[in-house]
């Protein structure tokens, strides 16, 4: 039977992008560089005015205490784009147990491409009910490179 109550538990404790979550051999886990944004740089004498495609390898972190909740509970994540479309959510299925300082740890690699600058929010739901919002700010940065001439007069190798 699931069990919960919006003031005794789940708690949330963490939710972050990184670029890598390390798992020792005890369970401790390290985040590897905490990501809020990210500058795509296009450099080149005609850079694009419209932002090229990105991919990006980031890491989603979620850790959750039970406090006292217990049995399975439904994690739904859901991606939001700067023009306000979604991606199709991810969706987990989380089994809180034990005491209430145990938890659960939502660890998931993800490879996105980016389409437009602007914040992405990853929209957390724990049980059908909002659980935080993680932003991600894509700042696009097209810098124009100008030939020079080399030593000798002659333009540089392109």
């Amino acid at each position: 039977m699931m069990t919960s109550t919006s003031n005794r538990g789940p708690y949330l404790s963490a939710a972050f992008l990184c670029e890598k979550v390390l798992e020792e051999k005890d369970g401790v886990k390290s985040a590897i560089r905490i990501v809020d944004r990210v500058s795509h740089t296009v450099a080149c004498p005609e850079p694009p005015t419209k932002m090229p495609p990105l991919r990006y390898p980031l890491c989603l972190y979620i850790r959750l205490k039970s406090g006292a909740a217990r049995g399975p509970m439904p994690l739904r994540i859901t991606l939001v784009k700067p023009s306000g479309e979604s991606h199709a959510p991810m969706e987990f299925t989380l089994v809180f147990e034990g005491e209430e300082d145990r938890g659960v740890d939502v660890v998931g690699n993800m490879q996105i491409e980016f389409e437009m600058p602007g914040i992405y929010w990853f929209q957390v739901e724990l049980d059908g009910k909002p659980l935080t919002q993680i932003p991600l700010r894509i700042i696009y940065v097209p810098q124009r490179i100008m030939r020079t001439a080399g030593l000798g007069g002659e333009p540089p190798p392109v």
